[in-house]
């Protein structure tokens, strides 16, 4: 909810969060599908909800009971996107009943500027977003992107690739759509 993204949460963000959720539903056939929330502010807490899909429509029945939760939860002074990128990655990895059959796609809505001044903490942080992003892939892990401000396209094509990331397993996108594709699952 930073000031790069607030102004299309209700109007476009929303449906789009819907719209990867129902079809992220429909691509696991109906399995048991898990949803995790986690954002990119200032505030220590990344992670900010994990539950089913049906959880995650009753709890935000709409664009300003979700934007209230995360506003309430966000600290917006801030951006740092390679730690909230890899600590998100991280719990992702490390959740219990994730298996090699599971399928999982990590969805990130922002402009993906990071916030870091300090080029060698920008540094420091960016490689271990990259190592947990390849331990992610390796896992059969898969990417989409969305929101991306264009001067940072390049800079993410060139980290997924870092990754290891096979083209159908990732999607890079610099606007919000309504009806967005995710990656293939493996």
């Amino acid at each position: 909810m930073s000031s790069s993204f607030a102004a299309d949460f209700g109007e476009r963000a929303y449906p789009m969060v819907l719209g990867l959720v129902q079809s992220f539903t429909d691509q696991s056939l109906g399995g048991d599908c898990k949803i995790v929330l986690s954002q990119m502010s200032g505030h220590d807490q990344v992670v900010l909800f994990e539950g089913s899909p049906g959880e995650l429509r009753h709890r935000f029945g709409s664009p300003e009971a979700m934007a209230a939760f995360l506003l309430e939860n966000s600290k917006p002074n801030a951006s740092p996107v390679y730690v909230a990128t890899r600590k998100t990655i991280d719990y992702v990895n490390a959740m219990p009943d994730v298996t090699e059959q599971t399928r999982t796609v990590t969805v990130l809505l922002s402009d993906l500027v990071d916030s870091e001044q300090h080029q060698p903490t920008k540094s420091r942080e960016g490689f271990r977003m990259l190592d947990a992003l390849t331990r992610y892939r390796e896992s059969g892990g898969n990417l989409a992107l969305y929101y991306v401000a264009q001067n940072e396209v390049p800079r993410w094509n060139e980290i997924i690739e870092r990754a290891g990331f096979e083209p159908g397993h990732f999607a890079v996108h610099n606007a919000l759509a309504s009806s967005p594709s995710l990656p293939e699952f493996q």
